[in-house]
């Protein structure tokens, strides 16, 4: 059989200055990720993101603007993917199946150290303030 390889969508919402990270279910570790999953054959990425918002939060988002992409290579699959800035549209979030806890982080480096390593080493790199400016101009 061969390698796998998927595409995932990742959506970055903010509330009173901080994002929101999921914790997936049955990882011991204390490492977080952001909302979103994998895209399915003939959706296209905002297509994706706003089911998986809906699926795996609860939440209604808007895709406003793409922040930036990712890749994590295992040896048997690959996952490339894409982050979004999304203006969060109505909703409560809630748990799926997933996951076992979300909560809001700041966009500070302690907070960021708590994201998987292939989210955090992207994020490190980020200029924040534009990205939150880009928010309020939503």
């Amino acid at each position: 059989m061969g390698k796998r390889i998927d595409i995932g969508v990742k959506a970055l919402i903010f509330k009173e200055g901080k994002f929101l990270v999921m914790h997936n279910k049955g990882v011991e570790e204390n490492l977080w990720e952001l909302p979103g999953g994998r895209m399915e054959f003939g959706e296209t990425a905002e297509e994706t993101l706003k089911r998986e918002m809906i699926e795996e939060t609860g939440l209604v988002v808007k895709p406003i603007k793409l922040l930036d992409t990712w890749n994590l290579i295992r040896e048997d699959y690959q996952i490339t993917g894409i982050i979004y800035l999304c203006e969060f549209e109505e909703g409560e979030v809630r748990l799926s199946d997933e996951h076992d806890g979300f909560q809001w982080i700041d966009t500070d480096e302690k907070s960021l150290q708590m994201m998987y390593e292939v989210f955090r080493v992207k994020m490190m790199k980020w200029n924040w303030d534009d990205i939150k400016s880009s928010c309020n101009k939503i």
